[in-house]
């Protein structure tokens, strides 16, 4: 076997026990082989040069086979040889999340500005307090890399924000590379829908699912698309850009929808805060039934508390936001045919009216086979979705199958100490 081919097939033959240690231990040298169908001889090697990276433990004698024998030594894996970042920017904060390699917390952090017109800045600042955090240069060393949740459409060969409403000034800035200077670790760079979207699906509504779309409903509306496990970009990365669809949608009008419906092209426009916001401070000046009081400020937060103490306006504007979420939802759902669609961001987190009606409205739908079985849920994760994505960017490439990148794997492990003896060993 060449030398290059050699080194490939050992490293996944590494990760491949690494995943089984994990998902498995503790677990014996024995059954790693059994369950990877090769030698004990084989994995005694691989497992012996894991030991020696801290990523493996011995944890003491397991119990003798049936047959006797002497007690198999148990392995166990070390989800605290290294560290994985997750960042989400928003227009006036950046959250920080510091995991394990199990996505277990370990610091959390949010990171304020008022002016978020000098990315440079801002980046400095997200990167002392990951310094702080992580608090020594040996911990420094053991991060494996970086995932960064942006607003707007990404250049992933530059590793910059193309496009973006609430980071205008940030458009073309290296991002990933000031990141992977500061830091030296390797940096992953995505949308924040879509990185909230793998958030959910690795930790939260998603879990044990291979097809799924997550909306996301907030200042403006977008999804996230997951097909057979992995995301779905596009050819320019814009999937999921479900707000610039036309509302071509039968029953969508000013009799059907006297309170959220005023004329608008897009759902984007429609199924937004600000228009939610705006078309219920007009309805109360209209409506004198409405139990808000003249002067009082109108808000998501307070459209969701009035509809709670029964406000029957607030109550009529939530339910027409639902059904026409719904009437997208079924465009969703007829066009991918997955098997769930996860509902999230403020909207949904403050007013479960919205979830209902839209689940109402999008299972009522004429082609009912595929509204039948898909499964509409809210997310689980709340804020902390993001952050998780972002992370899931850095460990999804170590432990999730088919998925295996070597670069994040080779910056856990110690440098190469090849011998023939060894390389026999994998040949």
């Amino acid at each position: 076997m060449k030398r290059s081919n050699f080194h490939f097939v050992r490293q996944i033959n590494e990760i491949s026990v690494l995943r089984i240690i994990r998902d498995q231990g503790p677990i014996s040298r024995s059954d790693v082989a059994r369950e990877m169908g090769v030698s004990k001889v084989i994995i005694g090697g691989i497992v012996k040069r894991l030991l020696e990276t801290n990523i493996l433990f011995e944890i003491g004698k397991g119990q003798s086979t049936t047959q006797g024998g002497r007690r198999p030594v148990m392995l166990e894996f070390n989800a605290d040889a290294g560290l994985a970042i997750g960042i989400e920017v928003h227009l006036h904060r950046a959250n920080i999340l510091i995991t394990n390699m199990n996505a277990e917390i370990l610091h959390e952090r949010a990171v304020k500005f008022q002016d978020n017109s000098n990315p440079e800045a801002i980046l400095s600042r997200i990167v002392k307090a990951i310094q702080r955090l992580v608090s020594d240069n040996e911990k420094i060393l053991s991060i494996l890399g970086v995932g960064l949740a942006l607003p707007g459409l990404i250049n992933y060969e530059d590793g910059s924000i193309s496009t973006s409403h609430s980071l205008k000034s940030w458009e073309g800035f290296p991002i990933k590379k000031y990141f992977e200077d500061a830091l030296d670790t390797t940096v992953y760079i995505e949308n924040d829908v879509k990185a909230i979207t793998l958030g959910e699906f690795h930790w939260g509504a998603g879990l044990d699912t291979k097809n799924v779309v997550y909306i996301w409903l907030g200042e403006g509306i977008g999804a996230g698309i997951i097909i057979n496990g992995e995301i779905y970009r596009g050819i320019t990365a814009s999937a999921g850009e479900v707000g610039y669809t036309m509302i071509a949608v039968k029953g969508i009008n000013e009799g059907s929808y006297p309170i959220l419906y005023q004329g608008q092209d897009r759902f984007g426009e429609i199924l937004s805060i600000t228009n939610l916001e705006k078309c219920m401070e007009k309805a109360v000046s209209l409506n004198g039934e409405s139990s808000y009081s003249p002067g009082e400020e109108i808000n998501l937060e307070s459209i969701s508390k009035a509809a709670r103490e029964g406000d029957n306006l607030s109550n009529l504007a939530l339910k027409e936001f639902g059904q026409i979420l719904g009437a997208l939802t079924i465009n969703v759902i007829n066009f991918f045919n997955p098997e769930l669609i996860i509902l999230g961001g403020p909207v949904i987190d403050l007013c479960p009216t919205v979830l209902a009606e839209a689940s109402k409205k999008a299972k009522a739908d004429d082609l009912h086979i595929p509204a039948d079985i898909v499964q509409i849920k809210a997310g689980s994760l709340k804020d902390r979705a993001g952050t998780l994505g972002a992370v899931g960017m850095v460990l999804q490439d170590l432990f999730k199958p088919p998925i295996v990148n070597l670069a994040t794997y080779r910056s856990l492990i110690l440098p190469e100490k090849s011998t023939a003896s060894q390389e026999q060993l994998y040949d």
